[in-house]
């Protein structure tokens, strides 16, 4: 036998040791009861002797050799007396008769005996197997019940490590939720720092800028870049007939880097459709403009005053 098949008897052993004694002293209670009766059975019994009956007769008086004796006979008469030759059949008779009855009524008392023996003997069978069996059933129903019992506990461990689980996994996803929220907070406070930071560069930039713009005009620079733009279209345009002295129009031209022209709208002008369009003809012949002598005078959208008469 291994070590395992050892353990596991052991085992089996210690779980069912109070099953396992009872089922031996039962058997052992059953042996005993069946053995009485074996031995009670096969005792020899003794049988008390049989009455024997006798009758003595009444011997006859001697004869003597003188002359008879006068007897007086009573009135009554004499009972006959019995006769010696057939009373020794009838006593044997009788002693054979009662012999035969203390003879039957002994098997009669042994066989009544003996099958109160049996019955005692399979009552007690009886009594040892019901108990026997109300053992393995109330074993049955204990080890149903411990069965059921450490079902029921491993259940409730099932539930409780689940339900564990389950606030586990709600903790992780709250602080999950939490960190992923202060992690957008942290990248917008960052964001606004950013765009504020960039702004105010910007606007530094832009402040830096208009103050260099502001130094140029103030340096006459812009009035000489604006009449260098307006002789320059001046000398692109082609007077229509329909032009009138003291013409005088606001012309918006739109520009990109390096003069280009890419759009020109007449405003106010004192002029006719065919002066508009000369106009227009002469601002796009003019391109590219030319550039600014401070880049910080450039303007995406110009807006100038054509008065070639002024």
């Amino acid at each position: 036998m291994s070590a395992a098949e050892a353990r596991l008897a052991g085992g089996f052993v210690r779980q069912h040791a109070r099953p396992l004694l009872g089922s031996l002293l039962l058997h052992a209670l059953v042996f005993g009861v069946v053995a009485f009766a074996a031995w009670f059975s096969v005792v020899p019994r003794v049988t008390p002797p049989a009455t024997i009956e006798a009758y003595i007769a009444q011997r006859p008086a001697p004869r003597t050799a003188g002359p008879p004796a006068q007897v007086a006979v009573p009135a009554t008469p004499a009972a006959p007396a019995a006769e010696p030759a057939s009373e020794p059949p009838v006593v044997a008779r009788r002693q054979d008769d009662t012999a035969a009855s203390d003879a039957a009524a002994a098997t009669a008392r042994e066989a009544g005996e003996q099958r109160a023996r049996e019955r005692a003997a399979a009552e007690a069978r009886r009594t040892a197997e019901t108990a026997f069996r109300e053992r393995e059933t109330a074993e049955a129903r204990r080890q149903a019940a411990s069965r059921e019992q450490a079902a029921l506990a491993r259940r409730a461990a099932d539930e409780k490590r689940k339900a564990a689980v389950t606030a586990e996994a709600q903790r992780r996803a709250r602080v999950e939720e939490e960190l992923k929220v202060q992690l957008q907070r942290e990248q917008a406070t960052r964001q606004d720092t950013a765009q504020r930071t960039a702004r105010e560069a910007d606007l530094a930039r832009q402040l830096g800028a208009e103050e260099h713009r502001l130094g140029a005009e103030n340096a006459g620079l812009l009035g000489r870049y604006v009449a260098e733009l307006r002789a320059r279209i001046e000398r692109a345009w082609n007077r229509p007939p329909t032009a009138r002295s003291g013409l005088r129009c606001i012309v918006n031209v739109t520009q990109v880097p390096g003069g280009t022209v890419t759009d020109v709208h007449v405003g106010d002008c004192n002029g006719d459709a065919a002066v508009r369009q000369s106009i227009v003809l002469a601002v796009f012949r003019a391109s590219p403009l030319p550039a600014p002598p401070d880049p910080s005078l450039f303007e995406r959208n110009l807006t100038l005053v054509f008065a070639p008469d002024a």
